[in-house]
């Protein structure tokens, strides 16, 4: 699988007001996401799950290739039962998750795993990462819009929050492609944090925002 913006994104905005000591990355597909936390919390442990194994195979590679392998652990199975075999709780629980429900299934079983909810649901992955989350922590998903809205009924159902929401536009004058969510698990004294970020400029080329958030890890950056 490739390396998604999706997922850069969602790595360099994720984050957490409180001490983050380990750090669950759902559905790791190549480890970008694991990586990329690994990085920006140098005292954190990072547990990726990932169901396919090639992709999982992968993502183990990447991670022996990195200065962060010490601190990665690349998990080769299913979350639903890596939820139940109590694996601990978690400061904070990262997904890029599947999303798509209705559509015609490819003969690649890995990018069918990536993008269809079929290997994890909605209602699965909000309610094992509630489970798993200590107390205060937060849980973070990067959704299309109307995904999005289905993800947010089912985390409220839940117990989750909402504490931060960025929307995601290729261009200013693009329709929404993506939105970016925080969740916690303690109620939140603030209104959620909100913000827009435009991927590029009229002219195609990439906006400063964009260039400034990934800048510390993409190198053409």
């Amino acid at each position: 699988m490739k390396v998604s913006t999706d997922a850069v994104i969602l790595g360099a905005i994720a984050g957490s007001t409180q001490p983050v000591r380990r750090i669950l990355d759902v559905g790791t597909g190549t480890g970008v996401l694991a990586l990329m936390f690994a990085q920006r919390y140098p005292k954190a442990r990072v547990v990726a799950v990932e169901i396919d194994r090639g992709a999982a195979g992968q993502a183990k590679e990447n991670v022996e290739s990195s200065s962060w392998a010490d601190r990665i652990s690349v998990c080769n199975g299913d979350f639903r039962e890596f939820d139940l075999a109590g694996a601990g709780q978690f400061d904070m629980v990262v997904s890029n998750p599947p999303y798509y429900s209705n559509h015609l299934l490819s003969a690649d079983t890995g990018r069918n795993h990536a993008l269809h909810q079929g290997a994890l649901s909605f209602e699965e992955l909000a309610v094992g990462a509630f489970r798993m989350l200590a107390k205060g922590g937060v849980g973070w998903v990067i959704l299309p819009p109307r995904q999005m809205a289905d993800f947010e009924r089912v985390a409220g159902s839940a117990g989750f929050f909402g504490i931060a929401m960025m929307e995601v536009y290729d261009r200013a004058d693009k329709p929404l492609l993506r939105v970016i969510r925080g969740f916690s698990n303690r109620s939140p004294i603030d209104p959620p944090v909100e913000s827009t970020l435009f991927i590029k400029e009229a002219d195609g080329s990439y906006s400063d925002a964009y260039r400034q958030l990934l800048g510390g890890f993409l190198l053409n950056f």
